[in-house]
């Protein structure tokens, strides 16, 4: 035989071994991922830039203060980095069958 004909051998068995989704099993829950902080404000940074803290509103009228590394909603957001004039959020994945659906937020200060 040739070299093309056991390389087609070869993957057969792992072409075999997949099985396509089962319809009646549910999809995992991923209402998690829902929660973002995509509608918070950033109102103030303070600190030096070796050690800066964010001030932000949520939607609800809620004040946070975020600190770096911070893991903020049931773990599957972390405070990535706090600038002078802005702050960035990082999806973190927290279930392997829930993927990361948005990946990073930024929140600036509003200049007006």
């Amino acid at each position: 035989m040739s070299k093309r004909r056991w390389s087609g051998l070869l993957l057969l068995p792992w072409v075999l071994a997949a099985q396509p989704r089962n319809p009646f099993i549910p999809l995992p829950d991923c209402l998690m991922a829902l929660e973002s902080p995509a509608g918070w404000r950033l109102k103030g940074i303070i600190g030096q830039p070796a050690l800066r803290y964010g001030w932000v509103v949520t939607p609800a009228g809620q004040w946070l203060r975020l600190r770096p590394q911070q893991i903020l909603l049931a773990g599957r957001w972390r405070v990535d980095q706090i600038n002078a004039d802005k702050l960035t959020l990082a999806e973190q994945p927290t279930d392997p069958d829930c993927p990361v659906a948005i990946g990073h937020v930024q929140l600036m200060l509003n200049k007006s």
